[in-house]
């Protein structure tokens, strides 16, 4: 067995160790044996310290299959050496091998440093980056079903639109005063916006905005429809005495195979495999009264991060002054073109303002019909014209444009690129869809307005795009 995996089994084998926050004999003798069995040595024991979690499970996914069998037998052996599996050490259990027989890409593992140790409640929570119709109807269809099937094992299903509404549901003074106290020095004039950002935040903010600012994990931008896990924690100690300790969060990702694949059907085999490794009993959680606000946990990270984190909305913003013929992102001028301009208002538009949710790639995706074609020329043509100093032939068929408007948008990326330095970058950028048949713009589109000489407007409200 090579060096980094005997690294990785140590570590694997010490974060289950200190999992349930207790260590006994049966423990001790089970880790003495394995550290046996596996020939690790002490100078690896000592450098696994310092990896995290994410990279022990990467390293033992790629072993063969023969010693990974090895190991989840040993592994298995060791969480149950007391006679008995606690909460912690069965979802470690679960993580452990559900990664390692996943043969297609299902499960990912992340580790993601926090501020402070903390025992992290038993959250379940729902992530998407693109909003997924099918998904989310079929959410609310069982999420009483979901909630209670969690809740049985003392789990917390987590989504997002429910939490929205909860406060929606609250007495609107009383949130406001809330909003007070928590920001005594917040000015008068933004306890609307605040009120409004804490009541319609949706699970693609969550995840796009909260999620990768909170744990920085870049792949949250644009992951696909999953389940998300608390794990439990970790630390890695700081190697010198200048620095602190690391505290590591590990949380587990299920992607959902397709938009149609059922949540309730994956929380059921979730829940599945828990109950075959668990052994103790679980204590279900007092009911919290409605119309209360809870402030421990994820919600109190969620609402000091929505009510506090740059809270004057420039962020995440884009303004199209059409007067000038500019775009303002982040509060910079990006120095697109007129075609350019033109080509990213024409993406805005499609992902939207219309059914199909992007710009569909023609020939790629399937072939265009006439009545598309005719649609998408004429709001191509009127773009143009908004932006370019010499106005667009009106017959040009916007089939001829689409190579073109390929290389407009690798350039459109290049410009913004340049000028925007921010980890949500990927927002502004026109990106491939899911599926990849289709380009697409991830912001949120209230945070994106228009300027003309008479007013401004949100994107999705402008006047303009009910005539085309």
């Amino acid at each position: 067995m090579r060096h980094r995996q005997k690294i990785a089994i140590a570590r694997l084998i010490s974060d289950l160790i200190k999992s349930d926050t207790v260590i006994c004999p049966e423990e001790i003798a089970a880790y003495n044996k394995i550290v046996r069995n596996f020939d690790i040595s002490d100078a690896e024991l000592y450098e696994a310290q310092y990896i995290s979690l994410a990279d022990a499970m990467a390293i033992v996914k790629n072993m063969s299959p023969d010693d990974q069998q090895r190991f989840l037998k040993t592994f298995y052996n060791a969480a149950h050496s007391e006679k008995r599996c606690v909460p912690k050490e069965a979802l470690l259990m679960l993580a452990i091998s559900n990664l390692v027989n996943d043969k297609e890409d299902k499960y990912a593992f992340f580790s993601s440093e926090i501020n402070r140790y903390q025992m992290p409640e038993k959250y379940v929570i729902y992530l998407e980056s693109d909003y997924m119709p099918v998904i989310n109807d079929e959410i609310l269809l069982h999420y009483d079903t979901i909630s209670n099937l969690l809740k049985l094992w003392n789990f917390e299903f987590i989504y997002i639109p429910k939490l929205s509404q909860s406060f929606r549901d609250m007495d609107t003074q009383f949130l406001y005063d809330l909003l007070r106290y928590m920001n005594p020095r917040l000015p008068v004039e933004n306890i609307e916006m605040l009120y409004n950002r804490l009541t319609a935040f949706t699970t693609e903010s969550y995840t796009r905005d909260y999620m990768t600012h909170i744990y920085q994990q870049q792949s949250f931008y644009d992951i696909p429809p999953s389940i998300l896990i608390f794990i439990g924690n970790s630390i890695l100690p700081s190697k010198t005495q200048s620095h602190k300790d690391l505290c590591m969060l590990n949380m587990l990702t299920i992607r959902l195979e397709d938009e149609t694949n059922s949540v309730l059907n994956e929380v059921r085999r979730f829940i599945q495999q828990y109950e075959k490794h668990i052994t103790e009993p679980e204590i279900c959680c007092p009911k919290v009264g409605m119309g209360l606000f809870r402030y421990h946990g994820l919600y109190k990270e969620l609402f000091d991060y929505l009510a506090r984190h740059k809270s004057n909305g420039v962020e995440n913003s884009i303004i199209i002054d059409l007067t000038k013929h500019r775009i303002t992102m982040r509060g910079e001028e990006v120095p697109m073109s007129g075609t350019q301009l033109a080509t990213y208002m024409l993406i805005l538009h499609q992902t939207f303002c219309t059914h199909h949710g992007g710009l569909i790639k023609a020939g790629q995706h399937r072939p265009l019909s006439e009545t598309e074609v005719q649609r998408l020329t004429r709001t191509f043509n009127t773009m143009c014209n908004i932006f370019r100093d010499t106005p667009i032939d009106k017959a040009h068929n916007y089939l001829d444009e689409v190579n073109n408007i390929r290389s407009y948008i690798a350039r459109i990326r290049t410009v913004i690129t340049n000028v925007i330095d921010s980890n949500d970058l990927n927002y502004y950028l026109p990106k491939d869809s899911l599926h990849k048949d289709m380009y697409q713009i991830t912001i949120d589109p209230s945070h994106i307005h228009i300027k003309d000489a008479i007013s401004e407007y949100e994107f999705t409200k402008y006047p303009l795009w009910k005539k085309i």
